[in-house]
């Protein structure tokens, strides 16, 4: 009787460390930084050929392991009108880099405002999604709460016009403040898309 309840403590105990979630302080520190609501308002008033725009970053699927979150770009003004969807997930590829997989949403529009309810997430598969390939960005840590990452040029091929033959993405993340530049590029490198004059400048919004 002994034996059989010793077993049944350490089959327990073998399952709950075989089912527990590693994490990394690292990316820990680092998806702190870019999790929340920011907006690109202040800027929208302050520079000519800006929009206030709302970014939303929240993580999903804590139960599963990795790093994945649910990411949204709308108006400002209405929440229905989105310009982007997409679900990240985050990789430590070795102790200086951290790789970002952009991940295509099947049925986008079932998705829309899904940071109000991430449970909308749950029945949602990682093998449902396609993967943005060329489109990684890679960060590097440059202070204690400074995160510089960019794509690698001329691999993330464009879904928004023929016109359009790759596209780029340059983005700074710190505590409370995210700045994205994403510009595209014609088949011979001339910038036809996206801001000229810099990044947009997303401030984090302190309730949402």
């Amino acid at each position: 009787m002994q034996r059989s309840s010793l077993f049944l403590i350490l089959l327990i105990t073998t399952l709950s460390c075989s089912t527990k979630i590693e994490r990394d302080s690292q990316l820990d520190d680092f998806t702190g930084f870019l999790s929340g609501k920011f907006s690109s308002k202040k800027q929208a008033q302050e520079e000519s050929g800006y929009f206030a725009v709302c970014l939303v970053n929240i993580p999903i699927w804590k139960d599963r392991p990795g790093y994945w979150f649910y990411q949204e770009l709308y108006n400002e003004k209405n929440s229905s009108s989105i310009y982007n969807q997409r679900i990240i997930n985050f990789q430590k590829l070795d102790s200086t880099t951290i790789n970002s997989v952009n991940y295509i949403i099947p049925n986008q529009k079932k998705y829309i405002n899904g940071w109000k309810d991430i449970s909308k997430f749950d029945k949602l598969t990682i093998d449902s999604l396609k993967n943005k390939e060329g489109c990684n960005v890679y960060f590097k840590k440059e202070t204690s709460t400074i995160y510089h990452g960019k794509t690698k040029n001329g691999t993330c091929p464009s879904s928004f016009s023929n016109k359009i033959s790759y596209t780029t993405s340059n983005i700074v993340i710190s505590k409370n403040k995210i700045t994205s530049w994403d510009r595209g590029y014609d088949i011979e490198g001339k910038q036809v898309w996206g801001s000229i004059q810099g990044p947009y400048k997303f401030i984090r919004v302190p309730e949402y």
